[in-house]
């Protein structure tokens, strides 16, 4: 009779609890069945129970012990016997493990170097697999998990289970991306946002070719439509604009010198950016006074949650920087980065030094100094950044940030002559340093406000002269300043879940000025240009966003800016939409107007040095006009098991052009000629993801620029100076456990040149200099090999101290391209027959570069 009602008890008491195998049943409610079926009472704290929820398989009709077990090894728990009725749930005292999986929500791929931390502050790292273990827990503790990007995942031991490994998927930040329609768009790293923007995340970036580090322009350049034809960090050219036409700004301060070593090296340390922002077309109606592309540089934007301390070198600086958390409302980041070319003589350096000297008074000197009686007493080159970033979190509603950015460059040359007591002597210095402040608002969950104040200063300072019996004969002095300040506040008014409202309103305070002295005793001769000129431009800007995941996204806005130094008020309406029309087929298209009041003009003092031979200048609306654009763009988007295919068409006129910023020499006695330029041109991206470690992607550019109107060569169009009709890159990258390798070939048409007719010239020619027509002839084609490898490792266990190695080769089989071909006009010393000799610029030959950095 016993047995009967205990089979009848179990029965009744599986069919209660456990009636449906994959119906989870929370344990409370388990245990007040067992109570009522067995008679017997639990003790435990509702704060051990509520979280946990179990079941069984429907056969599970054991008796009391079993049942209990069962509980214990499912939930985690230690159940205690008290006696006959009473039993006691609670915590297990015991040292518990746990270990897990860590994904990306979207594309599954394993996430290395995500990082486990405790409340203890007891944490791991990821391995190539994605894996972590973290052993000795306890059920109270609660376990982070975190990756750059993404937005972090809080769970607590106790509802984590043991023995079995949890596979635990982390979604993109929305906060640092919005969203996103491609999540690799060349690599781990690069994405594409809804709006057409390409947002670039350093710290996630692979490895690129050429590069063994993410280089914040650099990597900008392995974009389609995106060249630097003079092989420049800073020389970037978007779509046919000149780099003067680029709108770059670091934590909102807008930078007018970005790179070192005369444009060779990019001044930003990627290990403290959080990401870089790039439009080339209809970018956000925030961004003004460009008519080119727009690269928006970020560093952290929220208070750390812990501490990290990083350092590093390669073969042209060293740098070390730390981000760190001071209680839970405020931290601080800073970066350093120091050359060492003054204390190392490198290979990478001296190759660069062959680059960005040849052609200029520094390489001349250095001919000369190879015999005696000349002497290079001095040759010094050396440069600096330093940025620095506080986050106050005042409370949920206010944040304040503070910002700063230096960026200095400092060359200095002498030369000597001691049989003939004659000396010559350079010094260049080149700074730009920035501050600014940020207060961002959330009025409430649907209106927040971002107030920014900016201020940047620019300085360049050249000092030339040359000496006979220690007295100055021939000197040239060039100083160009700018001092910008920016006020801006924008409000964000969310309708609804679909559509928001951007509006607001800036203010800019420019002061540029420049002057140029040049004396000689000899000849005698003095000259002097100077120029100051003051802008103050207010603007009103609004735009409408109606965005739907990856189904829909329109932005429609503009702005309306009044310039006071010409008394013109400029209208700049922008519009950009893309629509899905198939599940994975997109298309896009886009428009705009913009104008820009401040750009470059060529000056012809300091030719003779051969360096920074140009000025920033303010637009005087006549002989440097404002300038204009007008661009429109259509394009199709496809993407589809590992298969991308990003293809645009672009149109673009530019007008407001003067000789002066083109640099085309003048052939008819006036001083400045303007005109304008059409722009024709596509950018294609296609990509394969064969899987999470190998990639392959080909992209190609073709565009033709044609100048007009300028004056010369009979009134008829011509080819612009960096014009590159076409513009191969395939690239391949590969990773193998904590190696990643990448290789990358370019290939493109040589830039245009006007051809000399004659090469010696009578005297009434040598004052004309005839031509076969403005850039009618071109260079020989430009292409190079180049490729990476890096290496990740851990010193410990506990893989809390990482490092990484990695050499770049690039130009692996030394092709000697040529960038650039000018005439100079000289007399030969034995005939005296006047020439006119060709002078070749070329890009870098082999050149190689290492890395090590280590973190904390």
């Amino acid at each position: 009779m016993f047995k009967f009602k205990l089979l009848i008890i179990s029965f009744l008491l599986a069919t209660t609890i456990f009636a449906q195998e994959k119906e989870k049943v929370s344990l409370k409610e388990i245990l007040n069945t067992l109570e009522n079926t067995f008679n017997i009472k639990f003790s435990f704290s509702e704060e051990v129970v509520n979280s946990k929820s179990m079941f069984l398989k429907k056969n599970d009709k054991e008796l009391l012990s079993k049942l209990l077990s069962e509980i214990e090894l499912k939930t985690g728990l230690e159940i205690k016997k008290i006696s006959d009725r009473y039993y006691t749930v609670s915590e297990k005292l015991d040292k518990i493990t746990i270990c897990g999986y860590i994904y990306d929500a979207e594309t599954k791929q394993v996430l290395t170097d995500a990082t486990a931390i405790t409340n203890t502050n007891k944490g791991v790292g990821t391995n190539s697999k994605g894996y972590f273990e973290l052993k000795n827990l306890q059920a109270k503790d609660s376990i982070t998990i975190s990756f750059i990007g993404y937005t972090d995942i809080k769970k607590s031991v106790r509802d984590l289970p043991q023995g079995d490994c949890v596979k635990l998927f982390l979604q993109e930040d929305v906060n640092t991306l919005n969203e996103v329609i491609i999540s690799s768009y060349l690599t781990n790293g690069v994405v594409k946002k809804n709006d057409g923007a390409i947002t670039l995340i350093p710290r996630k970036q692979g490895v690129l070719p050429g590069l063994t580090e993410a280089d914040v322009l650099l990597s900008t350049q392995q974009l389609p439509g995106i060249q630097s034809p003079i092989e420049n960090a800073s020389g970037i050219h978007i779509r046919g604009g000149t780099p003067d036409q680029n709108l770059i700004l670091f934590d909102g301060i807008k930078l007018y010198n970005t790179s070192h070593f005369f444009g060779s090296i990019s001044a930003f340390n990627p290990y403290v950016v959080d990401n870089v922002t790039v439009y080339k077309n209809a970018s956000n109606a925030k961004y003004g006074n460009h008519i080119a592309g727009v690269i928006d540089i970020e560093t952290m934007t929220d208070v750390p949650e812990k501490m990290s301390i990083g350092a590093g070198f390669n073969f042209t600086n060293a740098d070390v920087n730390a981000t760190i958390p001071i209680g839970k409302k405020l931290g601080v980041q800073f970066s350093f980065r120091r050359s060492i070319s003054d204390l190392l003589d490198t290979p990478t350096f001296d190759k660069l030094s062959q680059k960005v000297f040849q052609n200029t008074a520094i390489a001349d000197g250095e001919t000369q100094a190879e015999e005696q009686p000349f002497i290079e007493d001095e040759n010094n080159f050396s440069f600096i950044d330093f940025n620095t970033k506080v986050i106050y979190q005042l409370n949920d509603k206010n944040k304040i940030s503070l910002q700063q950015i230096r960026i200095k460059n400092d060359l200095e040359y002498e030369l000597n002559n001691e049989a003939d007591n004659q000396s010559r002597f350079d010094f260049i210095d080149i700074q730009n340093e920035g501050y600014g402040i940020t207060w961002n608002r959330d009025w409430n969950e649907n209106l927040s406000q971002e107030t920014g104040a900016h201020y940047t200063n620019y300085k360049l300072f050249y000092d030339g002269n040359k000496k006979r019996d220690n007295i100055i004969y021939d000197s040239t002095i060039k100083n160009n300043e700018i001092k910008e300040f920016t006020f801006s506040t924008i409000f964000n008014q969310k309708l609804n879940d679909i559509s928001e409202l951007n509006f607001g309103y800036q203010f800019t305070h420019s002061d540029i000025s420049f002057s140029l002295e040049q004396e000689n005793t000899d000849f005698p001769s003095s000259t002097t240009n100077k120029d100051k000129k003051i802008n103050n431009q207010q603007t009103l800007l609004a735009e409408y966003v109606l965005s739907k995941s990856k189904k829909y996204n329109f932005n429609i806005g503009g702005r309306v800016s009044y310039m006071p130094l010409l008394k013109k008020t400029f209208l700049e309406p922008r519009v950009y939409g893309r629509v899905q029309v198939l599940p994975s087929f997109w298309l896009n298209a886009s428009g705009e107007i913009k104008q820009q009041y401040t750009s470059k003009i060529i000056e012809f003092f300091t030719s003779d040095f051969g360096l920074e031979n140009e000025l920033w200048a303010i637009s005087n609306g006549k002989d440097i006009p404002v300038l204009k654009s007008q661009q429109v763009t259509f394009g199709v988007l496809f993407e589809k098991k590992g298969w991308l295919l990003d293809t645009e068409a672009y149109y673009k006129k530019v007008d407001g052009l003067t000789s002066l910023s083109t640099g085309f020499d003048n052939t008819s006695g006036e001083s400045i000629y303007n005109g304008n330029a059409t722009i024709l041109g596509v950018d294609v991206l296609a990509k394969k993801n064969w899987n999470k470690d190998i990639s392959t992607w080909i992209s190609y550019s073709f565009g033709e620029s044609t100048l007009d109107s300028f004056g010369f060569n009979q009134g008829k169009s011509f080819k612009g100076n960096f014009n590159i009709s076409n513009s191969l890159y395939v690239a391949q990258q590969i990773g193998f456990g904590n190696f990643d390798f990448s290789l990358g070939w370019t290939f493109r048409n040589g830039l245009p040149f006007s051809e000399v007719v004659n090469s010696e010239l009578s005297e009434a020619q040598f004052e004309i200099q005839e031509l076969k027509g403005f850039n009618q002839s071109s260079l020989p084609h430009f292409h190079r090999l180049d490729a990476s490898a890096t290496y990740e490792f851990y010193w410990n266990k506990k893989r809390n101290i990482k490092s990484k190695v990695g050499v770049s080769f690039i130009n692996i089989y030394d092709r000697r391209n040529i960038l650039r071909r000018t005439y100079e006009k000289t007399k030969d010393p034995v005939t005296s027959s006047k020439l006119i000799n060709t002078v070749d610029t070329f890009s870098l030959g082999f050149t190689p570069n290492v890395v090590f950095r280590i973190q904390f």
